[in-house]
């Protein structure tokens, strides 16, 4: 079996060295695969995640990024990402931020909460996210301003449901607002951090 596996992995392993993670969940087996990226001017480690089938072949049921530095060091969009499995759930945590003079990217975290079904697939168990899509000054007009000042008519209402909407539908989670927000930011940075100290030790 783990000949079969790797003979299904060997595209994957001729041009770098991944590093693989076998798991076993309700009778199902799962493989972690972690991979680097150089790609122009991004830099990046990714996570995929797939399902061995009987037939052993390999179902990819997601990917996190988990680390990608897009840009130079004078305006560079950011992005890094955790995960953490207990038992059959599996959590996926996503934040997104800015450095130096960059304007049009986005800020903010997702957690996505998933369940391991007994046949192998995935159950969403929750989504949630609190994206500003570009810095606050970057465009006055833009109904980002409305997730720090109230809409004023009904043109600035609909403008607003339309942006929550648009982030909803990109970031595939609900929208959480004020202090939901905050508690979601801290969520995910707290994660981040425990990835890191794993790391380090």
């Amino acid at each position: 079996m783990k000949r079969c596996y790797l003979l299904l992995l060997f595209p994957l392993l001729l041009f770098s060295k991944p590093q693989i993670e076998h798991l076993t969940i309700h009778d199902n087996d799962f493989y972690i695969i972690t991979d680097t990226y150089d790609i122009y001017d991004s830099k990046g480690e990714v996570m995929k995640f797939y399902r061995e089938e009987n037939t052993y072949d390999m179902t990819h049921l997601f990917h996190l990024t988990l680390e990608e530095k897009t840009g130079t060091c004078s305006a560079r969009s950011i992005e890094e990402g955790a995960y953490e499995i207990d038992g059959d759930k599996i959590t996926l945590y996503s934040f997104w931020d800015r450095q130096g003079r960059i304007y049009d990217v986005p800020y903010g975290a997702r957690i996505q909460r998933y369940r391991i079904q007994p046949d192998g697939t995935l159950a969403l168990l929750s989504s949630r996210v609190y994206v500003e899509t570009t810095k606050k000054s970057f465009d006055p007009e833009s109904a980002i301003r409305f997730l720090w000042e109230s809409p004023q008519n009904e043109a600035d209402k609909k403008a607003f449901v339309d942006y929550i909407t648009s982030v909803e539908h990109q970031y595939k989670g609900r929208f959480v607002f004020g202090e939901d927000a905050k508690t979601l930011v801290k969520e995910v940075k707290a994660a981040i951090r425990r990835k890191n100290l794993k790391r380090w030790k």
